[in-house]
């Protein structure tokens, strides 16, 4: 029995694909991803905002926000951030992986294997504040989405990022971010997941930061700008789902995602 039901779900998944296929080539879609170009009614949704995920590459809105932001602006667009450069990614988020290393002369990814978490792919197995096997001034661009909550010493990996770019190259971060909060929330002391959970919303995140988040960047040597969906045309941000279409009341919800692209000095 079982097995039946799992052959008629992906039989109805198979038609109900081919339907949208057909439908969304005569009528325009409510909603398309930015990433791996999937249409739909609405996107899936998540444990903190629903319909925002995207049912094909499950790329979130912080993914889709960084595309939408190299696809619309022209001081930071894909030729200026991406195109034949020598580029880092840590903890690569699968949906961007292709469309990264599609622009980039040279593409590598980075990660601090842990149990529970998956990994394929990884050029590096390492602590991202201590990367003592890259030379100093190696790439154009180290990228880093919802990393640095993991990291006890977060700064370092800063520092260390900051080291390991050529002059006027960028790293590219997202964080999770409580709604309304200046200065970030970190005790280095709480071990316990569900404590962790309860005050930084994740059993493994070390903080929840705030807007001070700026400036930690800059203080390691950064010029920083901050961009989020308010710089894009609200037809696309709407379409491309760039913002949650419906925001979390979850108290450490990151329903205002924002991009950090520092520039070294």
């Amino acid at each position: 029995m079982d097995f039946l039901k799992k052959l008629m779900r992906r039989v109805l998944n198979k038609v109900l694909r081919i339907f949208k296929s057909v439908y969304f080539k005569i009528f325009e879609a409510r909603v398309e991803c930015n990433i791996c170009g999937w249409q739909d009614f609405h996107f899936i949704s998540d444990g903190w905002h629903p319909n925002s995920i995207c049912p094909n590459c499950y790329s979130q809105v912080r993914q889709r926000l960084f595309i939408g932001i190299l696809q619309n602006l022209k001081e930071f667009n894909i030729n200026t951030i991406l195109k034949n450069k020598r580029i880092l990614h840590f903890a690569p988020d699968k949906g961007l992986v292709k469309i990264i290393k599609s622009y980039a002369k040279f593409y590598e990814t980075a990660d601090l294997l842990a149990e529970g978490y998956s990994y394929s792919d990884i050029n590096f197995n390492m602590d991202m504040t201590n990367m003592k096997d890259i030379k100093d001034n190696e790439y154009d661009c180290v990228i880093a989405f919802d990393v640095l909550e993991h990291i006890p010493n977060h700064l370092d990996a800063i520092k260390e990022a900051n080291r390991i770019l050529k002059k006027g190259g960028y790293c590219i971060f997202t964080v999770p971010q409580k709604d309304g909060l200046e200065n970030t929330i970190e005790d280095l002391t709480i071990t316990d997941p569900k404590e962790r959970e309860r005050l930084f919303g994740q059993w493994d995140h070390w903080r929840i930061y705030g807007s001070d988040f700026k400036q930690m960047i800059a203080d390691k040597g950064f010029d920083v700008h901050v961009l989020d969906e308010k710089i894009i045309d609200k037809k696309i941000v709407k379409k491309n789902v760039l913002f949650p279409p419906i925001l979390s009341k979850h108290p450490l919800a990151t329903n205002y995602r924002k991009v950090y692209f520092g520039v070294k000095k």
